[in-house]
């Protein structure tokens, strides 16, 4: 997925791991403000975004410090807060679309389950 900011241009958005794409799309909820959701969308856009002005992090420990250097690189780089919600939705669309459904777990269950033995 090719996704476009403000001074850094064309960026290609790849699926991290999927450990990854369940933490940050286990945080995404109606009920959150305009900050948490901010946050939320810089770390998305920064684990996604392949590019090595972004900070990397190996494994999500500390989320509210993770989004808040995410957050801050963006902003310092003058990406606006809306093209930050926009593009940081766009890959948590593409990290939830990339989890497993409740359908598919049954179905892998179906096929990988132990074998009864006569």
């Amino acid at each position: 997925m090719m996704i476009k900011l403000q001074t850094f241009g064309e960026m290609e958005c790849k699926l991290p791991p999927l450990s990854t794409c369940f933490d940050l799309v286990s945080l995404w909820s109606d009920d959150q403000n305009r900050s948490q959701m901010g946050r939320l969308c810089a770390m998305a856009l920064c684990v996604c975004g392949v590019d090595d002005r972004l900070p990397k992090k190996r494994h999500l420990t500390d989320l509210l410090q993770y989004g808040s250097t995410c957050l801050d690189t963006l902003l310092g780089a003058d990406v606006p807060v809306h093209q930050i919600m926009d593009a940081g939705m766009q890959c948590l669309t593409m990290m939830a679309n990339a989890l497993p459904s409740q359908a598919e777990v049954k179905e892998t269950e179906n096929f990988t389950g132990p074998q009864n033995q006569d």
